[in-house]
């Protein structure tokens, strides 16, 4: 069965500059290659982005069409069947193919949360992080961390109060969290209702970074009315503990400061009392200079977040 598709759908697909081709991208031969993908092509001989979406949306269209079955393996075993040996054959490999298969990742990013032109079940990529991941009775409490580190204590905690429990590993991923909103879904959860995030992110721009782009993924896919809650902040320490754990972040480059200005003006919202203890100060060939610093996510033990989690969950488990 052929998918039918509406114009716009279409239209976007020929901006991007995929179609449909009858023979299998991945098996032509370099001159095919370069024929088929030289239009706006850079470095090599061959347009690597269309070249990689193409093969992507290629796979996609087989499973949905049914000449295919799910792939049912990770983007980068996907790479290595795919991407990587045709790019080898078109001459077009980066002598640092990492980059290539990051650029493959955010290719599909895209196409998944961009464009909203595809779900990444569609292909059937596993989740190499589903591990970290569980959805609990109380699915609407969910209790997520940056670091892998913190699975153990998460893994406690939903023993504890049957709720919800992701570490996402120090990056985002929307793959991680597509399957993660489907196993809500599939558990009756009504995604209009308010979900309840409770954070353990380190106290600094990456980590709110981190926190940041996996509230944006839960709402891509549908799951809106959001109240989050941090368990990593300076009002969870003493002004000493503050000034103990406290380590200076990275403000040479322009780049760095934008930032950390941008951070730094997201959590001025908050107003955190113990906050100003987390400027370090330095006299420097006689002028006084200023250093901003942040908090690692074990700055706070897991003893002080259970006790914290125990006065804001207990409550939403009873109004339930």
């Amino acid at each position: 069965m052929t998918v039918k598709y509406s114009g716009k759908f279409i239209l976007k697909l020929k901006k991007l500059g995929i179609r449909h081709f009858d023979v299998l991208i991945h098996d032509q031969s370099r001159e095919w290659l370069i024929e088929n993908f030289h239009q706006r092509a850079k470095r090599y001989k061959i347009n690597v982005t269309k070249l990689m979406r193409n093969i992507v949306w290629q796979t996609r269209e087989r499973i949905i069409n049914g000449q295919k079955p799910p792939l049912n393996e990770l983007i980068r075993t996907f790479w290595y069947m795919y991407i990587k040996p045709t790019l080898s054959r078109a001459g077009a490999l980066s002598d640092k193919p990492d980059n290539q298969y990051r650029q493959l990742v955010a290719i599909i990013v895209d196409l998944v949360k961009k464009y909203k032109l595809m779900r990444y079940s569609d292909i059937g990529f596993r989740d190499e992080n589903q591990a970290h991941r569980k959805v609990g009775k109380n699915a609407h409490i969910i209790l997520f961390s940056e670091k892998l580190g913190h699975q153990q204590f998460l893994s406690e905690m939903r023993d504890k109060y049957d709720c919800s429990i992701i570490a996402l590993g120090g990056k985002p991923s929307v793959l991680n969290i597509e399957y993660f909103v489907d196993d809500m879904k599939a558990r009756g959860i009504n995604l209009r209702r308010t979900v309840y995030l409770f954070s353990v992110v380190d106290f600094d721009p990456h980590g709110w970074i981190v926190r940041n782009s996996f509230i944006e993924d839960l709402k891509h896919y549908g799951i809106k009315n959001i109240k989050c809650m941090d368990m990593i902040t300076p009002d969870m320490l003493t002004e000493e503990e503050v000034k103990i754990s406290r380590y200076r972040l990275p403000q040479k480059s322009g780049k760095q400061w934008r930032l950390l200005n941008k951070w730094l003006k997201e959590i001025r919202k908050k107003k955190y009392r113990n906050e100003r203890f987390l400027i370090e100060e330095e006299r420097v060939r006689g002028k006084l200079r200023r250093y901003y610093c942040g908090l690692e996510s074990e700055s706070v033990s897991t003893k002080r977040i259970s006790k914290r989690l125990a006065v804001e969950i207990i409550p939403l488990i009873r109004k339930k």
